[in-house]
């Protein structure tokens, strides 16, 4: 993670908060995905899982996105529920997380063999997938510091705003 994004990240936690953040991350991915050139994303801002992104017929994922500042991220029933209803739709499951952290990056990690529990992040890396992680993570950084002054301000409704503009599909709204 460049210090310029570390810095854009820790800011936007410390003026909305770890939850508010949370979401924040996740519409910053659904935007990666779609600058990373994925032609279908959705992404839901409360019931579901939290990203889907389709490339072509082959490349579907699944994604659930958690955020921490310390060295593990919770991973519940609900998740992994989540993450097998969408794979018997032909999505490959993915674990995004982002750890607050200078030294860190954000990880996407195949899902399908996770257990439910605490999660520490280090036991995490075997499961990476570095490939789309390449792909993604400049792609990221971009959502994250172009429309960093938009969602310092306006938060979620603005970021609501630019998945619109973007054409990603994006239900339950924070703004209308």
């Amino acid at each position: 993670m460049s210090t310029e994004l570390y810095c854009s990240l820790k800011e936007l936690h410390a003026r909305h908060g770890a939850r508010e953040f949370g979401k924040i991350v996740q519409k910053e991915l659904a935007i990666a995905f779609h600058l990373a050139g994925f032609a279908r994303v959705v992404e839901r801002g409360v019931q579901g899982v939290d990203v889907d992104a389709v490339g072509n017929s082959l490349e579907r994922y699944a994604t659930e996105v958690k955020t921490t500042q310390t060295e593990s991220v919770p991973f519940a029933a609900k998740d992994i529920n989540g993450l097998k209803s969408r794979q018997q739709d032909g999505y490959q499951p993915l674990l995004a997380v982002l750890r607050l952290s200078p030294l860190s990056d954000l990880f996407l990690v195949h899902a399908g063999n996770l257990r439910c529990g605490r999660l520490q992040i280090e036991s995490l890396r075997p499961y990476r997938f570095h490939e789309l992680e390449t792909r993604i993570q400049p792609c990221f950084e971009r959502a994250v510091l172009e429309h960093f002054e938009g969602a310092l301000t306006g938060s979620q409704s603005y970021l609501d705003w630019v998945l619109r503009e973007y054409g990603i599909e994006a239900s339950d709204l924070t703004s209308s």
